[in-house]
């Protein structure tokens, strides 16, 4: 079995809706999928362009997030470019639903609603988070850089002992 399987070049990770129901202030609102694990065949042209594009992300030291590429870094990288989904006749929120519906392994998160404001973000410049003190908090490039280190840990961690699981239980096929 190829260790690519347990240890991949990297994630691409989607927010979900933030979940009416949470526990301690963490909810499950993201969704980690391996997009060199995932046939093209298997999804649409736009899907796996956004697959291509976060595979490529995740192995470039320059401009890549590292290991876990948000969605939202793709649209970013984008932006950069002077793109968007459109140019690739992709509408970014059907990419996503799609991507969440795959018969692909899936490792389903829980954050906190800071990161996951964070993991959302495709603003230029970065969000602002507002708190009931009135206080502002504009999200600066460390603090995003944090929390891609966070998640790249806990998908480090978490996601052999997933993999591994479904291929003990023969709900995955290694070749």
């Amino acid at each position: 079995m190829s260790n690519k399987l347990l240890a991949p070049d990297g994630w691409l990770v989607l927010g979900l809706p933030w979940p009416e129901q949470t526990r301690d202030g963490w909810g499950e609102c993201a969704v980690a999928i391996s997009p060199t694990m995932i046939p093209r065949d298997l999804v649409s042209k736009s899907a796996g362009i956004a697959l291509d594009l976060a595979t490529g992300l995740a192995r470039d030291p320059k401009d890549g997030p590292g290991k876990a590429v948000f969605f939202s870094d793709v649209t970013l990288w984008l932006d950069k470019q002077g793109k968007d989904w459109a140019d690739f006749g992709a509408d970014y929120e059907a990419v996503i639903d799609e991507l969440v519906k795959a018969p692909v392994p899936q490792l389903y998160m829980t954050l906190v609603q800071k990161a996951h404001a964070i993991l959302c973000d495709a603003s230029r410049d970065g969000v602002r988070l507002y708190y009931p003190g009135g206080d502002v908090e504009h999200v600066t490039p460390q603090v995003r850089a944090d929390v891609h280190a966070a998640i790249t840990t806990s998908l480090e961690r978490d996601w052999p002992p997933y993999i591994q699981g479904l291929i003990d239980r023969g709900a995955f096929q290694t070749r």
